[in-house]
């Protein structure tokens, strides 16, 4: 099993009465890691999967049903969603039964919402749990090259190629757990197909309508082609051949069930700036890749930059806790900056490159740091080395990309 860097924070809320949460997509590792909970919290517990028909009789019947069979202080609930009425038993344990510490977890927001509303306020406490981080991933690998250095910390060349080389393994593939189990090639990709197929055949027929399922997947197909550009919802209602009202309603249903994550852009400057219009990134690279089946390595595709951009999106995003925004900047005639990350105001911005002189500071990035002159520190993540260099009261770091996850020292 892979240490999830969440085990420590959630080992930590089993001393706290409210209902710890786990959110995610499909096979990102939540009953795992509920169980890997169960295994190192000292105390007498009770698992309940809520897919299991038994189980989810008990808790049909209410609390007394529930409370009169469980005599476990920890309880764990697998796969909640299932129960119509689940908020009300959390209510009731926590108001009713103070000792009773609840760890559950559930496949989509969506769902969440519609159980849990403002009953629970104050009552829980919501962790989203994604697909492995970099650094988790690499603790997979054989002769790991981990942990990743800091920025502090030159890299000797070696271990760079290898770090490079990863990188690239783990774009090709993606990074849900589960993968960690498969032999070959074909494991992997008859994995990923799966899921992706499950995510159609449960989650999404169960938020839309059979017509609309069709239509759904055009979308996707489209979505999954253009990652990490800007969202058109009038592209996609043609695409689709559905209103836009019904595409607001599937991109809903894809934030909802984890699988779209939307940036919106950083706006200081008025008319200058784009205010409204998101971008997008899918949640997983091997998913996206079983979708647009195109497995080849990077270097070999033409959307080789919109890979790495996602490969930085969904670490800045894994790695990052409540306080951090993460936003991207463009202005109305075209010049713009991958990502902004923000924190009390601060700004960090981020450009990600393939193939890319160290030293020279990219266009956009420019033109960002005249708009924003104080900006104390900016980030060129690429396939090269280490360098600083210094435009006006701005450090300039090019770093590789495999740092994605160290740049709390910068911001």
């Amino acid at each position: 099993m892979i240490e999830r860097e969440e085990t420590a924070s959630l080992l930590k809320q089993a001393d706290r009465h409210q209902v710890t949460i786990l959110t995610g997509s499909r096979q990102v590792g939540k009953s795992t890691l509920m169980r890997m909970l169960q295994e190192r919290i000292d105390i007498d517990s009770a698992w309940y999967n809520l897919e299991n028909p038994a189980h989810l009789a008990l808790f049909n019947e209410g609390y007394t049903s529930f409370i009169r069979q469980n005599k476990a202080k920890l309880v764990f609930i697998d796969e909640f969603q299932y129960c119509p009425d689940i908020s009300s038993i959390f209510k009731a344990i926590y108001d009713i039964n103070p000792e009773i510490k609840i760890y559950a977890s559930g496949s989509s927001s969506l769902e969440i919402q519609s159980h849990l509303r403002e009953s629970l306020v104050g009552r829980k406490l919501e962790r989203v749990i994604y697909p492995l981080t970099f650094s988790e991933w690499l603790t997979s690998v054989p002769d790991s090259p981990a942990p990743i250095p800091s920025f502090e910390d030159s890299v000797p060349i070696d271990r760079h190629e290898r770090l490079r080389a990863m990188v690239s393994e783990f774009i090709r593939y993606g990074a849900m757990p589960g993968l960690l189990d498969c032999e070959d090639e074909i494991d992997k990709r008859e994995y990923l197909q799966g899921i992706y197929q499950t995510y159609i055949a449960k989650d999404i027929k169960s938020f839309l309508k059979e017509e609309s399922i069709l239509a759904f997947n055009k979308m996707l197909g489209y979505l999954a082609l253009n990652n990490g550009t800007m969202l058109n919802k009038n592209t996609l209602s043609t695409v689709s051949g559905v209103s836009s009202r019904q595409i607001d309603r599937h991109i809903e249903v894809m934030e909802g069930t984890f699988v779209l994550s939307l940036v919106k852009p950083l706006s200081r400057n008025g008319g200058k700036e784009l205010t409204k219009t998101p971008k997008y990134y899918l949640y997983d690279q091997g998913v996206l890749n079983a979708i647009v089946q195109d497995f080849r390595p990077a270097q070999l595709r033409v959307d080789a930059g919109t890979l790495h951009e996602q490969f930085v999106y969904w670490e800045l995003k894994k790695n990052r806790d409540i306080r951090y925004q993460i936003k991207y900047w463009r202005t109305a005639d075209g010049k713009e900056v991958d990502f902004v990350l923000e924190k009390d105001k601060e700004l960090l911005p981020i450009e990600v490159k393939t193939t890319w002189p160290a030293g020279k500071i990219p266009s956009g990035l420019g033109h960002f740091l005249k708009q924003y002159p104080d900006t104390r520190a900016a980030l060129v993540l690429y396939d090269g080395t280490e360098r600083t260099v210094r435009h006006g009261h701005t450090d300039i770091f090019f770093a590789p990309l495999y740092k994605t996850c160290r740049i709390d020292s910068l911001l």
